[in-house]
């Protein structure tokens, strides 16, 4: 039982070194690496500079990659479209063919109403 609970606080203490933060970057091996290193732990406000240029350069990177993307979809869209211009185009007809009958029918209307004006006349003439 002892075995056990040594092999577990062996693993847990194992597995925490692992997750602890990576360890810094070996020293610099060129003189132009430690001059530089030199200088950015020398003033702040230059080591400030180069991480804010590191980001804005992230930044812009980011900005390309999503205008890019947003372009792509675009395109995509453009293509897809077309059903959505065939359903148009076919409400369109519809409602043109839809109009059309109902003109048809009005005029089927007036031709029948006139007949039974006809008809109507007819008859009273002869009544009298």
């Amino acid at each position: 039982m002892n075995k056990l609970i040594i092999a577990f606080v062996v693993a847990v203490s194992g597995a925490a070194a692992a997750q602890q933060a990576p360890s810094p970057p070996p020293p610099p091996t060129s003189d132009a690496s430690k001059a530089c290193v030199d200088a950015l732990n020398a003033d702040p406000d230059l080591a400030k500079r180069v991480v804010a240029t590191y980001n804005k350069k992230a930044a812009e990177e980011v900005d390309r990659q999503t205008i890019a993307a947003h372009k792509a979809a675009a395109e995509q869209i453009a293509e897809n479209q077309r059903h959505v211009i065939y359903a148009y185009a076919a409400m369109w007809l519809l409602a043109a063919g839809f109009v059309v009958f109902l003109w048809w029918r009005q005029q089927a209307l007036k031709t029948e109403l006139a007949a039974l004006r006809r008809e109507l006349d007819a008859a009273t003439k002869d009544g009298k």
